[in-house]
């Protein structure tokens, strides 16, 4: 097979798992923006409470499926080298890991109330938010359960599973939200408890309609004995030492990420409240293009794990040359888009004219950010698929922690460049990133023809 036609093949394997990836990454975050619609439109303080009770709420609900990324990763892997009884294995250890992670993760959050007040925030804001994060946290033993069976069946090729299991959940969750928001149908009126508990329900759906079809496929002797689904041992917890260091690995990226986002958004409220606007519109748009690519890039690391699994150093250069033209040509075309349309863009989440023509003055540095915070996700990507952890999660912290931060720091108040400066530091971040992690990839690869990874 020429080099060619193996990356034309990857292409094709990367295409048909981003699809049903992206369409259940866009699905779950339009479920986030359609509960926000309800709730704004139905009372100011409401939107408030479900908006502080979110902030805690995130941290809580993306460090665990993080930690629990591991198991498509190790399973994809054991896929690719065709040891197929490996991949139910990890999916049962992953099952039992999961109750530890909701223990650890709901319990906090039991106790939100008391979390907002040492934050310094408002007691009746606290003491409301505190109610609605306490019917939140009930959903992560939920949400964990669907993340791990549906890791799984993407590491053996069945990614739609999940996307229709997501789809229906957004339907549901658009029948039930505005009942119990606004007290339809005869029941109580509940606001963003309404809201909370709506999603409560979505996620208990969404466990449910995955453990069945996993069911369906125990119940088949043949899939039951391919995939190895009755293999699970009392040694679980030693041997998914390396799946859970991988998962560890990235849930301190996130953390890294999210953290950086964090503080660089207390950077732009201190620079008044017609700043802050701007970078959260801003961030909404970018964060939708980085939801695209962060799946494109999920996908090819599922390939890159493949081939990894099948001992192929050709395989994994092929696959991440392929995760990356695919990535270069969606951002290419989301790029000119917001680029040709950006009063139209923007103007999705204000009306407010000066907040857009201020956006529009600064377009070309909002998409010098979009293309360094998204190329980077391909290599990254690729790395995961290694299973190679502990480099590329010290140059995440290095960027986004170190680099990203400083530079903002600097540019923003140091240099007074303002929002400008924000956008050129997230983005030096970015770059960083892509700099370190694709030296880390040239290295990997030199390593794979010193030490014999077959070219196959």
């Amino acid at each position: 097979m020429s080099y060619v036609e193996r990356i034309y093949r990857c292409l094709q394997e990367i295409l048909k798992l981003t699809l049903p990836i992206t369409t259940a990454f866009v699905a779950m975050g339009l479920m986030g923006i359609v509960d926000t619609i309800i709730v704004g439109h139905y009372q100011t303080d409401q939107l408030a409470y479900i908006g502080l009770a979110n902030s805690i709420f995130m941290v809580l609900f993306t460090i665990p499926i993080a930690l629990l990324q591991g198991v498509l990763i190790k399973s994809s892997q054991k896929f690719g080298a065709r040891k197929f009884a490996s991949c139910g294995k990890i999916y049962n250890e992953g099952r039992k890991y999961l109750v530890v992670l909701a223990v650890l993760f709901t319990l906090p959050g039991l106790f939100g109330e008391s979390i907002l007040r040492l934050l310094g925030q408002d007691p009746v804001m606290a003491q409301n938010a505190g109610e609605v994060l306490r019917i939140f946290v009930f959903s992560i033993p939920f949400i964990l359960v669907y993340v791990n069976s549906n890791f799984f069946l993407q590491s053996i090729k069945r990614p739609y599973v999940g996307m229709y299991g997501i789809l229906a959940a957004n339907v549901l969750n658009l029948m039930i939200n505005p009942v119990l928001v606004y007290g339809l149908l005869n029941f109580p009126e509940m606001g963003a408890c309404g809201s909370a508990t709506s999603t409560l329900i979505v996620r208990i759906f969404l466990a449910v309609y995955i453990q069945y079809y996993i069911y369906r496929m125990k119940r088949n002797p043949k899939l039951n004995h391919r995939f190895g689904l009755d293999r699970s041992y009392d040694t679980w917890w030693n041997d998914s030492r390396t799946t859970r260091k991988i998962g560890f690995g990235i849930a301190i990226t996130t953390v890294a990420t999210n953290g950086s986002f964090s503080i660089v958004s207390t950077f732009a409220g201190w620079m008044g409240a017609h700043t802050m606007a701007m970078y959260v519109i801003m961030l909404n748009v970018i964060g939708m293009m980085f939801m695209i690519c962060f799946s494109i890039a999920q996908s090819t690391s599922i390939v890159v794990a493949n081939n990894f699994g099948k001992r192929s150093r050709e395989g994994i250069i092929a696959s991440t040359i392929a995760g990356y033209l695919i990535s270069f040509v969606v951002i290419l075309v989301l790029s000119v888009a917001v680029a040709l349309f950006p009063t139209q863009v923007f103007g999705i989440f204000t009306s407010d004219e000066t907040l857009i023509s201020a956006i529009n003055a600064i377009l070309g540095y909002v998409l010098l950010y979009i293309v360094l915070d998204t190329v980077p996700l391909g290599i990254y990507g690729a790395l995961n698929g290694r299973g190679d952890v502990k480099i590329p999660t010290i140059n995440q912290v290095i960027s986004f922690l170190g680099v990203s931060i400083s530079t903002c720091y600097m540019l923003a108040f140091g240099y007074d460049l303002g929002i400008r400066g924000l956008l050129l530091g997230m983005s030096c971040g970015g770059f960083t990133s892509l700099v370190l992690n694709t030296s880390r990839f040239l290295y990997l690869r030199r390593q794979d023809l010193k030490y014999g990874l077959p070219a196959k």
